[in-house]
């Protein structure tokens, strides 16, 4: 079989003119900090998904720390987060001085399971403050499930949606439900604004609260010290707050890429779809789950499962490799990470630790072209018949 010239990376980002043009504007404007783009893209932001507040960060990674610390996550507290999520999820919990619980997650949709936040409940009652569901590759996690939780135990309920930008939940974008839902707008994630992250919610105080503590504690931000809208020099912090914020040279391309939100969800979809097909006659490999009855879509990464034992999946990423097809492995259980691992030894997950050996993400990007993904497919099968 023919090796293609040129490496075919995971993804690459979907970059513009009209990214080039947002980003110029923001240049020639004198503001490349926090300032009017900042405001513009969470105001879009925030009428797309049907919230009344989004705070633009740095990360989802912070996106996450800021809203679990408003929450009033603190020490000796317990937080349930999924083991097959980026270690971000747990990281921000531990950073915080809590205690996470893994959840196993199904092997299907590789969302959290159920039934081990059930689990958690009966065991640890009140001491679990927050619950932190992730909709791996966008596909929507039970939300009424987390919602009744909410309602029943009083635990609040802050949605990873790192992969759900275009995500929806009963024909609701998915960045309306729980205390908060938090975004990433990493470079190859499916709205881009280089790095970034928001912050979505419908609570008044909470999104104040948010916005306080992810810049410097100051009541007011930079743009309102100096422009014009509220010129004011004598500002102090009111907490001991961090500097998580988002720039307008960032928010351009924000902005840039909610124009083309629709291509970028149609094509996603398109790859999706045609990935699905062209995979589906081989009996050793499973596609993802990209909708079920309540959500959709579930297109971030295209994850498949590996259901034969004989073959060994580290070996065929690097074979693949040897053909210039990148891979990537999303994700490998938190609990199994080495820091997780020494600190909480006694964790057992059986679907995840299957999953940890028999995942593999192939390469998915709105750049990619139909036979890009031809082409993974034939070397798939080549290799698996040569193997």
């Amino acid at each position: 079989m023919k090796i293609r010239d040129s490496f075919l990376p995971i993804a690459i980002p979907d970059l513009t003119e009209e990214e080039i043009y947002e980003v110029i504007d923001c240049i020639k404007s004198g503001w490349i900090s926090v300032g009017p783009k900042v405001r513009e893209f969470e105001r879009k932001f925030s009428e797309w998904h049907g919230v009344k507040h989004s705070i633009a960060v740095s990360s989802c990674t912070t996106a996450l720390f800021i809203a679990a610390k408003v929450a009033g996550v603190k020490e000796g507290d317990y937080v349930i987060v999924p083991t097959i999520t980026w270690q971000s999820t747990a990281n921000i919990v531990e950073q915080l001085g809590a205690i996470p619980l893994f959840a196993d997650v199904e092997k299907d949709s590789m969302n959290i399971k159920n039934d081990d936040v059930l689990n958690y409940i009966d065991k640890f009652g009140d001491k679990i403050k927050v619950i932190i569901p992730v909709h791996m590759s966008g596909l929507p996690v039970d939300i009424e499930f987390f919602e009744n939780i909410s309602a029943k135990y009083g635990i609040t309920i802050i949605f990873d949606g790192a992969h759900a930008v275009f995500s929806q939940y009963k024909g609701k974008m998915v960045g309306q439900f729980g205390k908060a839902t938090c975004f990433s707008f990493y470079a190859t994630k499916n709205l881009t604004t280089g790095d970034g992250g928001i912050i979505t919610t419908n609570d008044d105080e909470f999104a104040e609260q948010c916005r306080i503590w992810s810049y410097h504690g100051l009541p007011k931000d930079s743009w309102k010290r100096y422009s014009s809208e509220s010129s004011s020099p004598h500002v102090q912090c009111i907490v001991p707050g961090y500097k998580f914020n988002l720039t307008d040279l960032q928010a351009a391309l924000g902005l840039a890429q909610l124009k083309r939100k629709e291509y970028l969800l149609n094509k996603r979809n398109e790859l999706f779809y045609y990935y699905n097909k062209i995979l589906s006659d081989l009996d050793f490999l499973k596609t993802p789950v990209i909708e079920n009855n309540d959500g959709k879509w579930g297109n971030h990464v295209y994850v498949v499962k590996l259901l034969d034992d004989k073959i060994n999946r580290d070996e065929l990423i690097n074979e693949l490799r040897k053909f210039n097809i990148g891979t990537n492995i999303h994700f490998y259980p938190v609990h199994l990470n080495l820091y997780y691992k020494n600190k909480y030894p006694n964790v057992h997950l059986p679907n995840s630790e299957w999953l940890k050996d028999h995942i593999i993400s192939l390469p998915l990007c709105t750049k990619y072209s139909f036979d890009d993904l031809d082409y993974v497919a034939e070397t798939i099968k080549f290799l698996i018949k040569e193997r």
